[in-house]
């Protein structure tokens, strides 16, 4: 099947979903257009210029300095020359850093660039430094995309389009499709603890630091059928991978599906999980009798939860999370471009908490960008309320 991605350039913030028959597989996040070369940390599908610190042989690689006081681990074969102490080196980002641990580094680095981009970047040299922060982000997200097999691109705005026309990446302008699609109203489901099922069944998803536990509750569905479990663990097991992948879970994973009603339908349940989405890469385990599934897959970037969020209140037995204050003024500034977009010459007010108007405050191209797009001034307004609330309304 075709996957499709939407890439919307907004004021604050690129972002983008992968779209597989409608639904959200995957979504792509970048800095806005003249943004990019403002510091931020390194990516998967990012190219560095990296200087060797130490070779660690029993660990089986080297570690590195990548710029802006990150450090990074370089995987070397055995039958590989190790690279030399002190040594300048262009390299890939595999994985960024996760929980506590530095990002992890590739060799290869031109994967996905054109050969113009190719021949930029292998001159370079000074100190060690993120390379791809001049990289248009319309690009950066369509390289980080066609490693899930996206087929076709839909950008929100001509610039973006040429950027990529420019290094043979061929996209369109859709604005219906944009329309139809509530790119944020998609985010902001990714990121809930539960996931509808029908009829009254859900999935309820918990991450932890090394993956995540699911359980699939039947919930209503208990009550409407006799025998529920069958039916509610297929959908269950349709929906999983694609739910996984929009979230960006990765690691150990926990599937608690509810007691299979025979051990036929144990093994219908399991070739259903095997046919699953391809562009979830994972290794099943033994489906156990109660239902009790162990399935392990690639962290190869921030989940989405850990992207939009941040641990609070340390000073209780356990910490909770809340959204960040860049996530949170990036979503204000988008439900302002909703509002625009339905209405572009409307005189917009923001209202936000103290603490979330000073942040967007101290971007004032955010705004700005706005005003040259639509032509409509949005007031920032600094209110009584909670420090990272925000209203939209016409003034």
């Amino acid at each position: 099947m075709t996957l499709t991605l939407l890439i919307a350039c907004g004021a604050a913030e690129t972002k983008a979903a992968l779209l597989q028959g409608g639904e959200p597989v995957r979504f792509f996040f970048a800095p806005a257009r003249g943004d990019e070369g403002l510091p931020r940390a390194a990516e998967a599908g990012d190219i560095v210029l990296a200087r060797i610190k130490t070779a660690a042989p029993a660990l089986g690689g080297a570690f590195a300095d990548i710029g802006a006081g990150a450090d990074a681990f370089l995987p070397v074969r055995r039958t590989a020359k190790a690279p030399v102490e002190g040594a300048l080196l262009l390299l890939g980002v595999r994985r960024p850093a996760l929980g506590g641990k530095g990002a992890v580094l590739e060799a290869t680095w031109k994967r996905g660039l054109s050969p113009r981009q190719a021949a930029a970047l292998s001159g370079s040299g000074g100190a060690p430094r993120l390379l791809t922060q001049s990289f248009d982000p319309a690009i950066m997200i369509a390289r980080r995309a066609a490693a899930f097999g996206a087929t076709a691109i839909i950008v929100s705005r001509p610039d973006a389009q040429r950027a990529l026309a420019a290094e043979g990446i061929a996209a369109k302008i859709d604005d219906e499709r944009f329309a139809d699609f509530d790119l944020e109203e998609a985010i902001a489901e990714a990121l809930a603890l539960l996931v509808p099922l029908g009829g009254g069944a859900r999935l309820v998803v918990a991450e932890t630091a090394g993956g995540a536990v699911i359980d699939v509750d039947a919930g209503a569905a208990a009550d409407a059928a006799r025998k529920p479990n069958d039916a509610v663990n297929e959908r269950a097991a349709k929906r999983l991978f694609a739910e996984l992948s929009r979230r960006a879970i990765g690691g150990r994973i926990i599937v608690d599906f509810l007691p299979p009603s025979a051990p036929a339908r144990r093994q219908a349940l399991l070739k259903t999980l095997e046919a699953g989405a391809d562009y979830y890469e994972r290794q099943l385990g033994k489906l156990a009798p109660d239902g009790l599934l162990d399935l392990t897959a690639p962290r190869r970037d921030l989940s989405l939860l850990d992207r939009a969020s941040e641990e609070a209140g340390d000073d209780f037995i356990r910490s909770g999370r809340r959204l960040t204050l860049d996530w949170t003024a990036k979503r204000a500034v988008a439900a302002v471009e909703t509002r625009l977009d339905r209405h572009p010459r409307l005189s917009i007010s923001l209202d936000a908490g103290a603490e979330l108007a000073r942040y967007i405050e101290e971007r004032p191209q955010w705004l700005a960008r706005l005003a040259e797009r639509y032509g409509a001034r949005t007031a920032l307004q600094a209110t009584q309320g909670p420090a990272r609330s925000f209203d939209v309304r016409e003034r």
